[in-house]
């Protein structure tokens, strides 16, 4: 367990937590203050940061139970000031447990008991709004007027154990590259939701709310998307108009008066690249195995500017074989809220961009799959309930099998060793193939190659052998998926 926190005096009293602020930020300004407006020298500047015992962030409610485990280290502390910037439900936690005196506040993992002469025994001084003011001066005043030189114990030493929090508020640093492939729009966004839970790494928005972000999460829907249609489950959780005033937002290229941008525009109406979709269904419709079938919805001299830019910021479609392919570059997702409806919508437009092409071509193209690469995809502190409550009324669904589009594998026992066989999808031929006399010898071989596959199917493969090898060794016969 690391705390972020700089013991200065272990003889003070005093404990001061920044919440969001940086304490070296705040050390910072201390100095500054104390040289420009109280005319100190350096020896009068050490002595009053002298005064300070421990100073450390506290970033969210759960580093409350950080602050309880020190505190009840170090019985001489008796003063707690907050001085930063609250900008989560942090300064609320501190001053609820140590400014109302509640041990039960729902953040708290040790017994009341165990905290209470801890609580009870400590002053807590807020100065937020003094922060807010940069009010540096009450801060030193609040250090010099309860500060104790050589501060004796104000309660017992208590011996807390700390047990690591079972579900971690962020991350300690950024997970980048998140794949997700999936054939329901609904179970990718579950899964979305639990990897940024799990993952994200707490930091603020230029909108100043806390959020939750992973980044670089690539989702593909495959399966028969000319079909498409707004599954059932999303409608416990969005309205079907929802999704329907996003469609036509996306299609139409007129634009209120009342917005900034819509996506049907920049497609369309392009300040520089005019009717967008025209030129990708001529180039594909003419050029099928292009990779310049681009639609760009960022205009540089407008959204460097505005506070509210679009969030796709391109769009690409590429022909293979008989299969349309239709991928979204989201500069910065909403993966709660907008998500949902971004891909939706990118599934709507590419179902149009393909019954264009084949009208033009007389060609019969197929929606294989559409793609949205979220570079900052994230979670807005304000969803994160309703986030939790999707991932756990749905968790049923985390573990339903989706087919690899790169194929199958055949598992049999012949001539006393087991054979592991790499097939097409069709089945029809065969990719690699391997053998070996246990699971041992197999895992070595298969090991180097399983990271292209679902991880569905690196733990089948484990299933599977370790079956077959039981079976040979017991001299008896092995049947691929038999219980």
């Amino acid at each position: 367990m690391k705390k972020n926190i700089l013991i200065i005096n272990e003889k003070s009293n005093i404990v001061i937590s920044t919440l969001w602020t940086p304490w070296n930020k705040v050390l910072e300004e201390l100095e500054k203050y104390l040289y420009e407006n109280e005319k100190l020298n350096e020896d009068e500047v050490n002595e009053l940061k002298n005064k300070i015992g421990i100073i450390g962030t506290t970033y969210t409610s759960a580093g409350i139970n950080y602050m309880l485990h020190t505190l009840s280290q170090n019985p001489q502390i008796d003063t707690l000031i907050l001085y930063g910037a609250d900008l989560s439900t942090s300064g609320e936690t501190i001053y609820d447990v140590f400014g109302r005196k509640n041990c039960k506040n729902k953040n708290i993992i040790f017994n009341e008991n165990e905290i209470k002469e801890t609580v009870d025994t400590i002053k807590l001084i807020d100065l937020r709004k003094d922060f807010e003011e940069r009010n540096i001066g009450k801060l030193v005043k609040s250090i010099v007027e309860n500060y104790r030189s050589n501060a004796k114990p104000v309660r017992n030493r208590i011996e807390v154990k700390m047990e690591e929090l079972k579900n971690l508020y962020s991350w300690p640093f950024p997970i980048s590259g998140f794949q997700i492939y999936e054939t329901s729009v609904f179970r990718a966004w579950v899964k979305i939701l639990d990897s940024i839970l799990k993952f994200g790494s707490m930091k603020f928005s230029e909108y100043e709310e806390p959020q939750k972000e992973v980044l670089n999460v690539m989702v593909t829907i495959n399966g028969d998307l000319g079909n498409y249609e707004i599954e059932d489950d999303f409608l416990k959780y969005f309205s079907r108009k929802d999704f329907e005033n996003h469609i036509s937002q996306v299609l139409n290229p007129e634009k209120p008066k009342s917005v900034e941008y819509t996506y049907g525009e920049r497609i369309f109406k392009h300040r520089f690249g005019k009717n967008q979709l025209e030129y990708l269904v001529k180039k594909l419709s003419e050029t099928p195995y292009s990779r310049r079938a681009l639609i760009v919805s960022w205009d540089h001299e407008i959204d460097q500017k505005t506070k509210n830019p679009p969030c796709i910021i391109g769009i690409q479609g590429i022909i293979t074989g008989n299969y349309y392919s239709h991928t979204a570059i989201i500069r910065s997702n909403d993966m709660y809220a907008a998500w949902p409806l971004n891909i939706v919508g990118q599934i709507e437009l590419a179902k149009k961009i393909v019954e264009e092409i084949n009208k033009r071509s007389n060609t019969n193209y197929s929606l294989l799959n559409v793609t949205t690469i979220s570079i900052s995809a994230h979670i807005y502190q304000h969803d994160f309930e309703k986030a939790e409550r999707v991932v756990r009324e749905n968790s049923n669904k985390l573990g339903n099998f989706i087919p690899d589009p790169r194929g199958n594998f055949l598992i049999y026992v012949e001539d006393n060793a087991i054979k592991v066989e790499h097939r097409s999808p069709d089945n029809l031929y065969i990719v690699n193939s391997w053998k070996g006399k246990n699971f041992k010898e197999l895992y070595e071989k298969l090991k180097k190659h399983i990271f292209a596959f679902l991880p569905e199917h690196a733990f089948y493969l484990s299933q599977e052998l370790k079956k077959a090898s039981e079976k040979l060794e017991q001299g008896k016969e092995y049947i691929q998926d038999s219980a």
